[in-house]
């Protein structure tokens, strides 16, 4: 599901993890943390609120810990991999055996997050602010949109780019 003004798909991996890294990975820790003040001082706006803020609040913590892996563990690996393949050099295997393991981890956590997102997107009647709410709920309702579209892109360029291009790498080089 590329929506993106870019052509990752042109893109060289290395790339594509520098700006997951750059753009994506802080922009969730930013936008996260305004977001989650903002449904909080929001909480009583609607009846919706309370599981808004559970829903958003525990992708928030997860998605902080999924960072975190990928920044500390898989990430260094695969700059390591794409760096050993440019080089035509051999990659001795990760400490689990194979990406194949964490990629499959990455993306089951990256689906949980697409269905507390859709939740929040079924909630809140596909992000549309009654005629009666705040200025408030509407920038909120904005801004959940815009962290679900730049969620979906981080997805994206993980699972249909980043992840295949490693994964086929791998099998030529890791021995």
């Amino acid at each position: 599901m590329d929506t993106s003004r870019h052509y990752f798909q042109e893109w060289p991996t290395d790339l594509l993890i520098d700006y997951a890294l750059k753009i994506h990975h802080r922009g969730i820790r930013h936008n996260g943390q305004r977001l989650l003040k903002l449904i909080s001082f929001l909480k009583d706006e609607n009846e919706v609120m309370g599981e808004i803020e559970s829903l958003f609040t525990a992708s928030f913590n997860d998605l902080l810990n999924h960072l975190q892996k990928e920044e500390q563990v898989l990430f260094p690996y695969l700059y390591d991999l794409l760096e050993a393949h440019r080089n035509n050099q051999p990659m001795a295997p990760m400490h689990c055996g194979t990406i194949a393991h964490p990629v499959q981890m990455m993306m089951m956590e990256h689906e949980g997050e697409i269905a507390r997102h859709q939740r929040i997107c079924d909630l809140t009647n596909n992000y549309s602010a009654p005629a009666d709410a705040s200025e408030d709920y509407q920038l909120l309702l904005n801004a959940l949109k815009e962290f679900s579209a730049d969620l979906h892109e981080h997805i994206h360029i993980e699972n249909d780019l980043i992840f295949p291009r490693c994964l086929a790498i791998e099998q030529k080089i890791v021995g």
